[in-house]
């Protein structure tokens, strides 16, 4: 299907982000394989057909068609299909308002279940099953069958008795844990920039007076000035309640619609010998052929990745 844009503004800009996200890729690669994946000969063609008076992309379009076109694109590219998903929105490639952060959970599921784990069903990785212990019934994904089961929650790894769980004739929602997208606190720096860093204290993001970037979870964060948390003091309730509603605030204030890079760590986290979130973080450093040099205020985590 062509998609029609009434200039370059938004191509160009997709075309950016994406060549940015690896140091292999040069632009006119990009232009190429962007104008492809849109409906286009190539980026020539893209540019002649691009007029004032075209007929705009609809401004809600369909969440199942800019899954497809996000995996056209990491294909084509040779891209991680969340880094893809990042210049889509950040581009406003496919709309011109921006993508919440629950539909950018609903892509990313929607992504996991197309790439990672296929059909649900009972005993497969991968399904959502509900968790009978305690009469809770709270959803949480299969990482390994058995005695004990291995599940991993909303708010990270557990186990339970296999009796303990039930994997429900219709298949439940899938969900991006808040273990890795929601943040826990921020760091001040010493340069005044601002870090938003996760439940495990591993970066996400980093916010400076005129820019929002996302930063890999393998640095090792220096020069922290200061340290608060959206959890009140004392407590450790900070996946729901007041201290959610708080971080999800602080996010919207500084127009983080998108996902970390941490939550490119999910399907990492079904693998064997996988143990803890930072070994998903390890593993996603390795499976990155370029990953960036550490930027002047971090430096790599030994601890991870160890």
């Amino acid at each position: 299907m062509r998609i029609h844009f009434p200039d370059l503004v938004r191509p160009k800009q997709a075309a950016k982000y994406l060549a940015r996200a690896s140091t292999e890729l040069k632009l006119a690669t990009v232009h190429d394989e962007l104008a492809r994946v849109l409906g286009y000969r190539d980026w020539h063609e893209l540019a002649i057909a691009s007029h004032p008076n075209s007929l705009a992309a609809p401004d809600r379009p369909d969440l199942d068609g800019a899954v497809l076109t996000i995996l056209a694109l990491a294909d084509g590219l040779g891209l991680p299909d969340g880094d893809v998903q990042y210049a889509v929105s950040r581009a406003r490639l496919l709309r011109a308002t921006p993508w919440s952060i629950d539909e950018h959970m609903l892509l990313r599921t929607s992504i996991w279940r197309r790439r990672v784990f296929g059909t649900p069903r009972r005993g497969k990785p991968g399904t959502v099953v509900r968790d009978k212990a305690y009469g809770s019934g709270t959803p949480a994904y299969l990482r390994y069958p058995g005695r004990p089961t291995y599940l991993l929650f909303d708010t990270g790894f557990g186990t339970r008795a296999d009796f303990e769980v039930a994997t429900p004739r219709s298949p439940l929602s899938d969900l991006v844990p808040s273990r890795i997208w929601l943040p826990y606190g921020a760091w001040k720096l010493r340069d005044t920039s601002e870090v938003l860093f996760s439940r495990d204290y591993l970066p996400m993001w980093r916010m400076t007076n005129d820019r929002t970037e996302r930063i890999a979870p393998w640095l090792w964060i220096t020069d922290i000035a200061e340290e608060k948390h959206f959890a009140s003091r004392g407590t450790d309730i900070w996946a729901s309640g007041a201290a959610r509603d708080s971080a999800i605030a602080y996010l919207r204030q500084h127009r983080i619609f998108e996902l970390p890079v941490l939550t490119d760590i999910m399907p990492h986290l079904f693998e064997p010998q996988v143990e803890s979130l930072q070994d998903g973080v390890s593993r996603l450093y390795g499976s990155r052929r370029d990953a960036e040099a550490p930027p002047p205020y971090a430096k790599l985590n030994d601890r991870v990745l160890a």
